[in-house]
């Protein structure tokens, strides 16, 4: 049984190579214009491309359902007191930004999840925080599930 199962588990993984061989071009073009957004501190450049309703954890602050203006307000908020910005996409979504904000450096993993709507690559939810991406949009706090215990 569990020769069966790792054959199928590598059929399965060498189907999805051959049929994902790059990050189509439209793809490729949004993120790197959230890279260098995200790289100058300035949102207000990708502000067509966030759609209302979006999804975002910035630190410790989780907005959900929120519309495109209150997102790139909350974003302009965020990059506000930064000094300077350092970033870059390891994986297509996935990177980390590392700033400094009065005298000391800090680092955030940033997550960044796109949806085609109506041919266009919209956001539509963002992370920039430490919280582990399965829990990211879920409203708890990480101090309060611990004392909890």
């Amino acid at each position: 049984m569990r020769t069966l199962f790792v054959g199928l588990l590598v059929l399965l993984c060498a189907a999805q190579t051959f049929t994902q061989p790059g990050v189509p071009r439209n793809v490729e073009f949004a993120l790197t214009r959230i890279e260098q957004a995200l790289r100058a501190g300035y949102p207000a450049s990708i502000e067509d491309m966030i759609q209302s309703g979006i999804t975002m954890r910035l630190g410790d602050s989780l907005y959900q359902s929120i519309s495109s203006m209150a997102a790139v307000n909350h974003l302009k908020e965020f990059f506000a007191n930064k000094d300077s910005i350092e970033f870059r996409f390891g994986l297509p979504g996935e990177g980390t930004m590392t700033y400094s904000s009065d005298g000391k450096r800090e680092s955030v993993l940033v997550d960044v999840w796109l949806r085609r709507d109506h041919g266009e690559i919209m956001v539509y939810a963002l992370n920039m925080s430490n919280y582990p991406v399965a829990t990211v949009f879920f409203n708890i706090h990480p101090d309060k599930s611990k004392k909890e215990k």
